[in-house]
């Protein structure tokens, strides 16, 4: 059978004559200036009248007709909506201010809620905040936090960056360390539950965000407070905002002066730089992104970090945190998001990176550690060792011969799981919930690695201890953050498909 070959079709397209006018202009430009004149009539519009509550106006939020709003609803303000919707917040033309200021407007209009964040909610989050999260993160100290309370009763700029990392701190305390539906301060907070209060506390903190200074010489509680933004949107799956203000926090500390700073701020603010290393690297590594802070010469030493002898004991399990994520570095990211590279990594590159962090916690002796200290780094040692070998399997650096390392097999993350389940068992379970769903995290990714393993072995293999190691770890991401409501769903959607007997037994 032939095919005639394809004759291309140009389309005749006839204009209609022009008809002129007396006064020269053409019907059909009349014609289009009559229709473009009915369109805008048809378009036009009336003038939006803000039904918003003063609180959803406030924060720049979507508010729903009803009163209360179905956002105060949520976070427990129902009374304080209703209450509002009495009062007529003032317009620009009311205070006489031009539309040309309305920037400037909306940087000084941000007003704190009154008694928002009781001085005993301070107090109390404060330690909190030392009890649980210092130990790992220890950016902020009594004497600073004392300091920020005080500076809070000034009206200046420094007052509205103290106001806002307190609040911050609080926002985070209350939503990575309490339990969601448990109700701490009691009748101190309008909100019913932890979670609900600290959602106030987050909004409040984001409308201060929005409206403080963008400034090309941060202060250090700038970048602090950005900070604790972040880890209040990682505590709560918001991963894209999480990543927009880490990317924010980081950047904002390369252009913070903290030379400058007087001493106790000064060494907060190195404390700050490696637990941003730590985070941001962290960060990529799970979600495959870039990082921005580079370990240099420049860079605060770990010597520098103690302000006396006593500290040097307390901050041994921050120095094994800091080593284990400080050989893991840009050319090691670069490996890990397949960026196109010239020179593909060696298997010595990695074997030293490994050695790295293998000894990372030979920094501190597991007596000289806090319980929430040793689930943390426990933990995160085993999924970098996971993290790694699936480096090797993507490159071909694996092997299943005698005289291979461990760590070089197929079957190593089967020693993985095993390890976890031995390094973990004498844990308590709110060692291991104080650090959030990041925690939950890493051991859902070492688990599906052990699933995708052991569904390949082959079938003389002893399969009875590596099962029950994966039933250990779905048990115990269960009792984490995020467990039931999302990670054990995923994890139970691998299982069927690649060992659906675990799933039924």
């Amino acid at each position: 059978m032939t095919t005639s070959p394809a004759v291309a079709l140009t389309p005749i397209i006839t204009t209609p004559p022009t008809v002129t006018t007396s006064n020269g202009t053409s019907a059909r430009r009349l014609a289009e200036l009559s229709s473009g004149s009915a369109t805008a009539a048809r378009r036009a519009k009336r003038a939006q009248v803000s039904r918003a509550c003063a609180r959803c106006r406030r924060l720049q939020k979507g508010c729903s007709e009803s009163r209360p709003c179905q956002r105060c609803v949520k976070t427990g303000l129902a009374e304080q909506c209703a209450t509002s919707a009495l009062i007529t917040s003032p317009t620009l033309s009311t205070l006489g201010v031009g539309s040309t200021t309305h920037t400037n407007f909306a940087r000084e209009s941000f007003q704190r809620q009154a008694d928002l964040v009781p001085v005993q909610v301070i107090e109390q989050c404060s330690q909190r905040f030392f009890s649980h999260l210092g130990p790992t993160i220890p950016i902020i100290s009594p004497e600073y936090i004392a300091n920020l309370q005080r500076r809070t009763s000034e009206s200046t700029e420094a007052s509205a960056e103290a106001y806002g990392v307190l609040v911050g701190m609080c926002a985070m305390v209350l939503l990575q360390v309490e339990e969601p539906g448990g109700r701490r301060f009691g009748d101190l907070v309008t909100a019913d539950t932890n979670a609900a209060y600290g959602w106030v506390l987050l909004e409040e903190a984001l409308a201060a965000h929005r409206h403080a200074p963008r400034r090309s010489n941060p202060s250090f509680e700038n970048v602090l407070f950005t900070f604790f933004i972040y880890a209040c949107h990682a505590a709560l799956l918001h991963h894209s905002q999480a990543f927009f203000f880490l990317r924010e926090t980081t950047t904002l500390y390369l252009l913070l002066k903290a030379e400058v700073l007087p001493n106790p701020t000064r060494t907060l603010a190195e404390r700050l730089f490696w637990v941003l290393i730590a985070s941001e690297r962290a960060h990529a590594i799970r979600y495959r992104r870039p990082i921005t802070l580079q370990i240099t010469s420049a860079s605060p030493s770990v010597a520098s970090l103690t302000t006396g002898p006593g500290e040097a004991h307390s901050l041994a399990g921050f120095w094994s945190l800091i080593a284990l994520f400080r050989p893991l570095d840009t050319s090691f990211i670069a490996i890990l998001n397949s960026e196109s590279i010239s020179c593909p990594p060696s298997q010595g590159s990695l074997d030293e990176t490994e050695a790295a962090i293998n000894a990372a916690l030979n920094h501190a002796p597991p007596s000289s550690l806090h319980q929430t200290q040793k689930a943390n780094l426990r933990v995160t040692q085993l999924w970098l060792r996971i993290i790694i070998w699936q480096v090797r399997l993507r490159l071909g650096h694996l092997s299943e011969t005698a005289i291979a390392k461990s760590s070089h097999t197929y079957h190593y993350p089967l020693e993985v799981a095993k390890d976890l389940a031995l390094s973990t068992r004498d844990l308590e379970i709110g060692a291991m919930t104080v650090h959030g769903v990041g925690l939950t995290e890493k051991l859902f990714d070492i688990a599906c690695v052990v699933i995708n393993v052991l569904a390949r072995v082959p079938l003389g293999f002893e399969r009875g201890p590596a099962e029950e190691d994966v039933r250990y770890m779905r048990k115990l991401i269960m009792e984490l953050p995020g467990g039931k409501t999302v990670y054990d769903k995923l994890m139970v959607k691998h299982l069927m498909a690649a060992l659906p007997g675990i799933v039924s037994n």
